[in-house]
């Protein structure tokens, strides 16, 4: 650990200054931190927060102590593997969030939040610090310096330059795939679709509707992730935009978003399903979120992760991301178990996306 790091705990980020640990992704900013405090969705027992500073950047590290992650047990479910851990983990930050983990601007930052995160862990009973949404470069950066931890492929998330212009962005796609973008957002239009943009907690009214239409989403695809106090909670961090998409008065469609440091995070869609396919929703939200990333000057719109055929087609690259295990003491069947999960994600991968 750097004799030059000062480190010192908050036990909530309630206290801590905003505006003096601007993180480098919303989701490691303190308004996040202040929001996933109140969550219970992913079932939260405790939390403290680990402030670094003596670097060019300061940092809030967020740990969570955690009993169930639904997002996680999704990730287990799609490996084909039982529950991994038997008892409660640490999260850093957590993996509902987007790629950019824990923070870790430099290699003594990324000391200091291993071994206090371990000792943190410890402490709490639990049986690993996991620090979540790791791309590649950031995986290598942390083992780097700590390289007892586990690497865990969870996902591939999508993102694209922005471009400057609508033609732009639309430029980099074929011109048949570009042409069927545009064909059906215009029907959408045409059909009486309009967007409607909430930012903050302007967006609290509509909160009720999305949750119903963002849980009928995910249990399309998987079981459900989401509570309603998570985007409630979110409402107030940094960039919090939701784009909704209305037909006859009534939400069709809407994507939560996050718009900051020059990036559009699409983090979570919720569709009404039935109507999908004849109003064209998904494609009318897409063409409508470039259209305001184009105009907040947004350099890079990221689309997160699953449906990775459309996305792939539609221009967006896939960024592998990570989850790196430090476990706490000797448990060799959790390292095995969590081996299984990473050969079995990786598997999954490969017969659905672009890394095969």
């Amino acid at each position: 650990m750097s004799d030059t790091v000062r480190s010192r705990w908050a036990d909530s980020a309630a206290a801590v200054p905003a505006g003096t640990f601007d993180g480098r992704h919303f989701c490691t900013t303190v308004g996040w931190a202040r929001a996933w405090e109140g969550v219970y969705t992913e079932r939260i027992r405790a939390f403290r927060h680990l402030i670094l500073e003596g670097g060019a950047e300061s940092e809030l590290v967020p740990f969570y102590l955690v009993d169930h992650s639904p997002i996680w047990r999704d990730y287990e479910d799609v490996a084909g593997v039982p529950g991994v851990f038997s008892g409660p983990v640490v999260f850093s930050s957590t993996v509902y969030g987007v790629h950019g983990g824990a923070g870790g601007s430099s290699a003594a930052y990324r000391a200091c939040t291993v071994d206090l995160g371990l000792e943190q862990a410890e402490r709490w009973g639990a049986e690993a610090l996991v620090l979540a949404n790791l791309t590649g470069d950031e995986l290598e950066a942390w083992t780097a310096v700590r390289p007892s931890g586990q690497a865990v492929l969870l996902d591939q998330a999508y993102e694209a330059p922005v471009g400057g212009s609508e033609a732009a962005f639309l430029g980099r796609m074929t011109s048949k795939v570009r042409r069927e973008l545009g064909r059906q957002w215009r029907r959408a239009a045409e059909s009486g679709v309009q967007i409607k943009i909430l930012t903050g907690i302007e967006m609290t009214p509509a909160l009720d509707e999305f949750t119903a239409l963002a849980i009928e989403s995910s249990e399309k695809h998987t079981d459900n992730i989401y509570g309603p106090e998570m985007f409630r909670n979110l409402a107030a961090a940094p960039g919090a935009v939701l784009l909704v998409a209305e037909h006859e008065g009534r939400m069709v469609g809407a994507f939560y978003c996050f718009l900051y440091r020059g990036e559009l995070s699409l983090v979570i869609a919720g569709l009404n399903n039935d109507r999908l396919h004849e109003l064209n929703t998904y494609a009318f939200l897409v063409y409508e979120s470039v259209r305001y990333a184009v105009a907040h000057e947004a350099a890079v719109i990221n689309v997160g992760r699953c449906n990775y055929a459309w996305k792939e087609r539609h221009a967006f690259r896939g960024c592998d991301v990570w989850a790196l295990v430090y476990l706490v003491g000797s448990r060799p069947d959790t390292a095995e178990a969590l081996e299984r999960m990473n050969k079995g994600i990786h598997e999954y991968l490969a017969q659905n996306s672009a890394r095969g």
